[in-house]
């Protein structure tokens, strides 16, 4: 009976000395070195735990793309990055770039959907093709790297319908691009003076585009054209939206009201925005 209870107390300091180990081995290999990592991670405080940026593997995916010359590809995984990861270092240099990106995408010649070529026919003129489908005579311009109105039957124009809405943040100090949905181009309000008695929110549209050579309105038919000072006009008195060193352009009020951005932000504006396209002003 004692040998019995000699080897069955053997066998349960055998269990115990099993249990140890196992306990050992598990701590040399799994929590010792998690714990290091996370020690390492959080700093030497050991109180706030870092967690890793996950957008930013999608930024540099992104950047390499941009270099092997894959632009569509590249904006749209900074625009995954941009609804999926919001709370990434690289959040707001990937919104800056996806403008830069969908600005050189609009006036190239790389395929877009909506984007055709259009072959211009005997009595056509830029009005009439800009006005059949939904852009702008600036854009045709541009696209087409034209310094002129004059156009030819048979030659191919890029074209592309532009569908644009603006948002302007009088708090966040920016004017935003949509198209649709998703960001196009973000712009920074350098300057503002609007009326007293105009209060956002307040939604209107482009109502006139205006080019002004001096004191005198002209349009693109004009040798000084591409060079004038423009601006937008909505349908609420006081709501212009200009560059910042644009001078009276026909008025007489020493600073005049409007909504002033960087006068290369403002030619690309005139450029993608039609009569009747929405402007939103939020506080």
């Amino acid at each position: 009976m004692a040998r019995i209870k000699f080897l069955l107390a053997f066998f349960a300091m055998l269990i115990c000395a099993g249990g140890v180990a196992g306990a050992y081995f598990f701590w040399k290999k799994f929590a010792q070195p998690e714990l290091a990592v996370t020690r390492h991670i959080s700093g030497a405080s050991g109180s706030t735990f870092v967690r890793p940026d996950l957008g930013k593997r999608h930024f540099d995916d992104a950047v390499s793309l941009i270099r092997e010359g894959e632009l569509v590809s590249a904006r749209d995984r900074l625009l995954y990055l941009m609804e999926y990861f919001p709370e990434s270092g690289t959040f707001e240099e990937a919104r800056r770039v996806v403008g830069e990106l969908n600005m050189d995408l609009l006036v190239s010649r790389i395929p877009l959907p909506g984007k055709i070529e259009h072959t211009v026919k005997r009595g056509e003129a830029l009005v009439t093709i800009s006005n059949r489908n939904k852009t702008t005579i600036d854009y045709i311009m541009r696209a087409n790297a034209k310094t002129s109105e004059f156009i030819f039957p048979d030659e191919v124009l890029t074209v592309y319908p532009l569908e644009f809405s603006v948002r302007i943040s009088l708090g966040g100090g920016t004017l935003t691009v949509m198209d649709g949905e998703k960001l196009f181009k973000e712009y920074r309000v350098v300057d503002r003076n609007l009326p007293s008695d105009l209060r956002a929110p307040v939604s209107t549209t482009v109502s006139e585009k205006v080019a002004w050579d001096g004191n005198r309105p002209i349009n693109f038919t004009d040798r000084n054209y591409m060079n004038c000072s423009k601006w937008l006009r909505t349908g609420r008195i006081g709501l212009f939206i200009r560059h910042a060193d644009s001078g009276g352009g026909g008025f007489a009020e020493s600073r005049p009201f409007g909504i002033m951005l960087e006068k290369a932000d403002l030619e690309e504006l005139f450029t993608i925005l039609r009569v009747g396209s929405r402007v939103d002003l939020v506080k």
